[in-house]
């Protein structure tokens, strides 16, 4: 049976991006396995003057050489090609490609750009232009519909452009799109595969039906659809279409008898059915299956979890435990369910049950302390905490983690002590030292907060976290702005993308007095942040610096919308200046 999915088998043909050298021949080439039998490639070309026929030899001396992987020799040999015939889109499609495998791939989208513009209407070029380009979907998309006017049967230009829709939310189009490919190739199950994506996307449930049962005509053995169709049949209504559900599920186990993903959804069916003898069954063979391959459970919580089907994981994994009640992959998992239906209760219930040496232990433990915490119960995460410090006392993870409950809990000098002792184990440690210098920060010991950040950047000169909270404190402090502005530089060079080193950039520029440059790097800023609350903020002083006012209220009413509710500090000065604001311009 074949157990590729559609989508698998259909991005193979898209995402090659060239096909194998010779594929196409050449004009007035003969094959290269005929070359040894007729001595063409011993022929002194250089006794004809026929360039067409000298091109031809240079052009079978370069596949020879392929064939034989001397890359160099290769390459010089369609050189010499390309110079007796320097008309030829082939032989120069021939170069570029040779260049794309040398991994040079600018100069070869420069001599595809150049190749499409000199020959417009030469689809091979505008295809091998396609294959090179990267990053502008508007440009892309009219390259591809190009391509589709001129070859209107290129069966690759069809499921480029059809992503390059949906990728830009344009589901309407690319329906439109794989009904016309469809059309035109009734027999490729492919099209129909994606004509029913796109139909389910637009709630067009009937079609997308009809689409699917035409994929699984075309191409009996794939599962995919079938598991499409599922979901197709429990959006029409899971009661109504109970049977002809069940009767996929079982046509899917029947070709694949271990399949988790069947067993999951026609054991939730049988469950939510109150058919529970049935469930009991299914839920029973996938223990089973479990108790031969123990990562089903994983598995399982990958099918389930990444759709925040929270509910149906709980469910599962609560029936499969009944079979396999010690199961630690089974508990930390239903850990997981709990957390993200937001019971945090039940959640601390299964992970308890999570034993040492599962390799997710440590991500268990903190878990706990954050719901713990969560719930307003911030000493029992901190003894929780500390009972776990004291059987690891090296465990650098446990220890950050601890100081920073200490830290939001104006501990600070138990955090200290605490950093301080892991660091004489570990001096050189920038995880412990960053923290030590976060936390003497908030107790008030600036100064040494400072130097904790600037021995991060001696042992670690691209510690970009340390680097721009240096940064950032000097334009806090309104001194070194020079200094300052240098070093947040350096991390952005970094992590360019990063929306709080953004902001550091744009409040050192505001505190220059540069309020054009703080502008244009807070607004990337909120972007890149989501508009966190005093990013948001720091824009609003921005705007008002630069006399905009309109923008100005709006932002610092986005900072308050997006404030937490531990963010009591900066709501009461957002509130303050926007009262300030509105007072300035009465």
């Amino acid at each position: 049976m074949k157990h590729l999915t559609v989508c698998t088998l259909a991005l193979a043909s898209v995402l090659s991006v060239f096909p194998v050298s010779g594929c196409i021949k050449a004009p007035g080439t003969v094959d290269l396995e005929q070359a040894d039998s007729k001595n063409i490639t011993d022929q002194d070309p250089t006794s004809s003057e026929d360039n067409d026929l000298q091109s031809s030899y240079y052009y079978l001396m370069a596949r020879r050489h392929e064939s034989k992987n001397e890359a160099d020799q290769a390459k010089n040999a369609l050189k010499k090609a390309m110079e007796k015939d320097p008309g030829s889109s082939f032989l120069q499609r021939e170069y570029i490609i040779s260049l794309k495998k040398e991994k040079k791939s600018e100069q070869a989208l420069a001599l595809a750009q150049d190749l499409a513009k000199k020959h417009p209407d030469d689809v091979e070029n505008l295809i091998l232009l396609a294959r090179l380009k990267k990053g502008d979907e508007k440009d892309m998309t009219r390259l591809l519909e190009r391509i589709l006017e001129l070859a209107p049967e290129d069966k690759e230009t069809f499921l480029r452009l059809g992503k390059v829709y949906l990728d830009e939310g344009m589901n309407l189009k690319a329906m439109n799109l794989f009904s016309r490919m469809a059309n035109i190739f009734p027999d490729y199950y492919v099209a129909y595969f994606y004509l029913g994506e796109t139909q389910r996307m637009e709630n067009q449930l009937a079609a997308a039906r009809d689409s699917y049962l035409k994929t699984m005509e075309l191409e009996p053995d794939l599962l995919e659809p079938r598991f499409r169709l599922v979901d197709v049949y429990k959006a029409l209504g899971e009661k109504k279409n109970r049977t002809s559900i069940i009767a996929v599920l079982k046509d899917i186990l029947d070709s694949d008898p271990g399949s988790e993903r069947a067993l999951i959804e026609l054991g939730l069916l049988y469950y939510n059915t109150k058919d529970h003898r049935n469930a009991d069954e299914v839920f029973a063979e996938l223990g089973r299956e479990i108790q031969k391959n123990p990562e089903l459970v994983v598995n399982i919580a990958q099918i389930l979890v990444p759709e925040h089907r929270y509910q149906d994981a709980a469910t599962v994994l609560s029936q499969v435990r009944k079979v396999l009640p010690g199961n630690a992959n089974i508990n930390f998992f239903l850990g997981m369910a709990y957390e993200g239906l937001e019971e945090p209760d039940k959640a601390i219930e299964y992970y308890l049950k999570v034993t040492p040496d599962h390799p997710q232990y440590k991500k268990t433990i903190l878990s706990i302390a954050f719901l713990y915490r969560d719930m307003n119960r911030t000493e029992d995460a901190v003894r929780f905490l500390e009972q776990h410090h004291r059987q690891s006392p090296a465990d650098i993870d446990i220890t950050s983690y601890l100081a920073s409950f200490y830290q939001e809990s104006d501990r600070h000098d138990i955090a200290v002590t605490m950093l301080q002792r892991a660091l004489k184990e570990a001096p050189k440690n920038t995880a412990l030292l960053f923290k030590l210098g976060a936390v003497l920060d908030t107790a008030g010991q600036r100064e040494q907060s400072i130097e904790t950040m600037k021995t991060i950047i001696r042992l670690d000169p691209k510690h970009a976290s340390a680097l721009n909270y240096l940064g950032y404190t000097y334009a806090e402090m309104g001194i070194h702005l020079d200094q300052a502005l240098e070093l947040v530089q350096r991390a952005l060079e970094i992590r360019p993308e990063d929306g709080f080193i953004t902001d550091s950039l744009g409040w050192v520029y505001y505190k220059k007095q540069a309020y054009d440059k703080a502008v244009f790097y807070l607004e990337k800023a909120v972007e890149l942040s989501d508009y966190e609350t005093v990013i948001a903020a720091h824009l609003a002083e921005a705007y008002t610096k630069t006399g905009q006012h309109q923008k100005a209220l709006a932002m610092y009413k986005k900072a308050l919308d997006n404030a937490r509710e531990d963010q009591e500090k900066e709501i009461r000065e957002i509130k303050e200046k926007l009262k300030q604001l509105k007072n300035t311009r009465q």
